[in-house]
């Protein structure tokens, strides 16, 4: 899953005027697992709907802060080849001639597409309460 947001370089040199490098990097990388721990609970939630032997959803992992220009956070599957079985609960698949419509089809971009219009804010809030 991938999305991007903009406008918190606005928020950032803000956040940095107001208490410093060191404190903003503190801040931005608490914040970001926060909401990361927030996101794996949502995409378990979605891998729960298809879920048979629970494998899927308990293997759902969060990674550290990613450095780079924009700082980020991934939530995805651990060790093992989970994210090929996703995949085709996600888009569905072909058998015997036949198109599969699994059950839980479509869920992770219910997900994403939920994600992406409230990240920005939820970030934003998270990173105030956090620099007071």
């Amino acid at each position: 899953m991938s999305f991007s947001i903009e406008g918190m370089d606005e928020i950032l040199k803000n956040i940095e005027a107001k208490i410093g490098p060191a404190r903003t990097t503190r801040v931005v990388n608490k914040a970001l697992k926060n909401y990361g721990n927030e996101l794996k609970q949502d995409v378990e939630a979605a891998a729960a709907t298809y879920m048979d032997t629970g494998e899927t959803h308990d293997t759902v992992i969060v990674s550290s802060v990613k450095k780079g220009p924009p700082k980020r956070i991934e939530v995805g599957w651990g060790q093992g080849s989970r994210w090929r079985l996703v995949h085709l609960s996600e888009f569905g698949y072909t058998r015997f001639g036949k198109y599969v419509s699994p059950r839980g089809m479509g869920k992770l971009q219910g997900v994403v597409d939920k994600t992406e219009g409230s990240a920005l804010q939820k970030l934003r809030s998270d990173m105030e309460e956090l620099a007071r």
